[in-house]
C-alpha cells in the first residue's frame, strides 16, 4: 500500500491546520515511498529556503526510512552514518521535520515540514503521523460498510462538504480537520480494493 495523492492532499492539509494553529508559515511536502513529490505547498509568509528543505526532509525519510532528527543523530561524528548528508546531492537532511508514514507497518511515503523552529517543524510532522496512523485504524473498520463501486473521480472537496452535510443533519458539531479526517480515512479505506 503506498499513499496516493488524494491522502497526500489531505494531509498536506491537516499539516497546514495544525501549523496555522502554532501561526508559523510553512512548507509541507509529502512524497511516496521511494521520495517522489505527491504533494507541496507553502503557506504565505513561510521562509523562501523553506521550500527546498521540506521537499528534502521528506525525500531524507522516504529513501532512509527513517526521522531526519533520528539520522542526525547517527550522522554524527564518529557516527556509523557520518558523511551521509554529501550523498544524494546534498539533498540529505540530519535535523527535525521529516518522518517516514506507514501504512500496514511499511514505508507508504513520507512528510517533511519546514518554516519555524526544529521543535515547531517535528511538532507538525508528528501531528500529521498520528492522524494517518488513526486514519488508518479507522479505515480498516469502515471498509466493508463502503459502496462497491470505486471512488477514483470523486473530489476531495465534494467528499468533504457531503460529511460536513450528512454530520450538520445529525446535528452534530465537526472540528477544523475532522471532515479532512474523515475524508481521508474513506480513501484509505477504498484504496485498499483497489
Amino acid at each position: 500500500m503506498r499513499i496516493t495523492y488524494p491522502v497526500a492532499h489531505i494531509l498536506g492539509t491537516i499539516a497546514e491546520s495544525k501549523a496555522s494553529d502554532l501561526s508559523v508559515p510553512m512548507a509541507i511536502a509529502l512524497v511516496d515511498g521511494e521520495g517522489g513529490l505527491l504533494f507541496f505547498g507553502s503557506m504565505d509568509g513561510a521562509l523562501p529556503a523553506s521550500t527546498e528543505i521540506a521537499v528534502s526532509k521528506a525525500f531524507t525519510s522516504a529513501v532512509l526510512r527513517m526521522a531526519t532528527h533520528e539520522l542526525g543523530k547517527l550522522a554524527q561524528p564518529g557516527g556509523e552514518l557520518y558523511g551521509i548528508e554529501h550523498t544524494h546531492n546534498g539533498r540529505i537532511v540530519l535535523f527535525g521535520g521529516g518522518f517516514p508514514l506507514q501504512l500496514n507497518g511499511e514505508v507508504a511515503g513520507a512528510i517533511g515540514i519546514s518554516g519555524g523552529s526544529v521543535n515547531e517543524d517535528v511538532q507538525v510532522a508528528e501531528h500529521v503521523v498520528n492522524t494517518l496512523e488513526e486514519m488508518e485504524y479507522w479505515s480498516k473498520r469502515i471498509e466493508m460498510f463502503l459502496p462497491q463501486q470505486p471512488l477514483k473521480n470523486i473530489r476531495i472537496s465534494q467528499l468533504e462538504n457531503s460529511l460536513k452535510e450528512v454530520f450538520g443533519q445529525m446535528n452534530c458539531a465537526l472540528s477544523t480537520d475532522t471532515p479532512s479526517f474523515l475524508a481521508g480515512t474513506i480513501l484509505l479505506a477504498a484504496s485498499v480494493r483497489q
